[in-house]
Parts: structure tokens; sequence; C-alpha cells
């Protein structure tokens, strides 16, 4: 049986390889989605020792912290990857800066915003979210929900005088939930962008879908999206 923390441990692993994070460094991965979805998604420790956290939750940021205000010392982090860490474009500045800051000297920072082309237009059938965006995808009009690009995220790190700036696709588990129920209410709070905008048949309907696709999977289900990151290094 594959646990919550090992399958999101295995996962992000990826990640840090890409991103050539030492794992004896202390290591921030945060965003406020936790902030959208509330308590109903049991974001899980991955590695207390690292400090590695999922989604901002843990040993690291208290529950009343967001990554625009991490409450974090300056300079007392090696590595900082903020996923879903604004929340409009006019966020993003201020979500550089605060990166910036608690950014030790010569560490990296790595941003990610949703790929909404990739998520909308090229989802996998093995992806569950398929049975809502093959269905309502382009009709739900999510381009205009992009937040940033990934250019403009590159942007920004280099206007905050960050070095070795880089970007690429990749795909990143979000959250691992223990049941169905768990999952089905994380989705109707806005896990998938646009739900919102479906009327209650739709809902329902598509709620029965993803109970169905669920029952074929083992614990925990892990929910998979698409990312654009871009990363730079703070100068020593």
């Amino acid at each position: 049986m594959v646990t919550t923390d090992l399958a999101l441990s295995n996962a992000w692993s990826d990640v840090l390889v890409r991103l050539d994070v030492d794992a004896e460094r202390s290591i921030i991965l945060g965003g406020p989605l936790a902030e959208r979805l509330g308590a109903a998604v049991p974001y899980a420790v991955v590695d207390e020792v690292a400090g590695l956290v999922s989604l901002g939750t843990g040993p690291i940021l208290d529950a009343e912290a967001t990554v625009v205000d991490a409450r974090l010392a300056d300079g007392s982090v090696d590595t900082v990857i903020m996923v879903d860490a604004w929340r409009s474009p006019a966020e993003l500045s201020a979500v550089v800066a605060e990166a910036k800051r608690i950014c030790a000297p010569g560490g990296g920072v790595s941003l990610a915003s949703l790929d909404i082309e990739r998520l909308v237009h090229a989802t996998p059938s093995v992806r569950t979210s398929a049975l809502f965006y093959g269905r309502f995808g382009r009709s739900l009009r999510l381009e205009e929900q992009i937040d940033t690009p990934v250019a403009a995220t590159e942007l920004a790190l280099q206007r905050s005088g960050f070095d070795d700036l880089e970007s690429w696709p990749t795909e990143l588990p979000i959250a691992a939930f223990a049941s169905e129920d768990d999952y089905v209410a994380a989705v109707a709070l806005g896990m998938w962008p646009g739900v919102e905008l479906l009327s209650r048949q739709a809902w329902l309907a598509l709620e029965a879908e993803i109970r169905a696709a669920l029952s074929l999977q083992e614990e925990p289900f892990i929910e998979w999206q698409p990312w654009l990151l871009a990363s730079g290094v703070l100068p020593s």
C-alpha cells in the first residue's frame, strides 16, 4: 500500500532533483491552495527532518501564514519553492519580494503557476480531471483565469535580481486524499478551476463520474496537475 507521505515524497523528489536541491538544506514548499480549499484537504508533511512540507503546512509555516507573509526570518531558507503562490498577477511582485527576503544568499527560488493550456486542452485520460475538462473545458473560458505566463514570472525574478533564470513545464501532485469524500469535497471547493461555473445538475453528474473513477483507484488518491516552473538563484 502506497502511503500519502511516500506518494508525495516520490513525486516531489523528481522536482528536487531537477532543481538540484540538497536534502540537507532548509526547504520551504508553499502556496495558498490550502487557504482556498480550507480544511477539506489533508495536506501531509513529506519530510519533517529536511523541513519539506506540502503546500505550506507543517513545521515551517504556521496555520495563519501565507507565502506572501511567510513569517520566517530574513535569509532563513536555502530553497524556496512556491506553488500556486499568487491569486492575481498583481500579487506576483509581492510573492517574489517575499521569496527574496526569506531566501539565503546563493539559494534558489522556484515559482510555479498552473498551466491552464495543458490542463484544459491536453489533459491525459489517466487524470481524473479529464472527466471535467474534456467536457466543459473549452466552454469555461479558463484562459482568462491564467494567473501569470511563465515569461512574466521569469521577468519578475530577473527584476528582483535573481540570476541563472530558467523555466520548464512539469507535473506536480498538489494533494493526497484518504477518501473519495475528501477528494470530491476538494473538487467542489475549487481544486479544479472552473467547477464553480457548473450548474447544480451538471455538478451532480460530474460528482457521480468522479466517484465512479475513484472507485477503480487505490488510496491515497493523488491529484496531479500540470504546472510551469520558473526558477532563479539569489546572488551571494
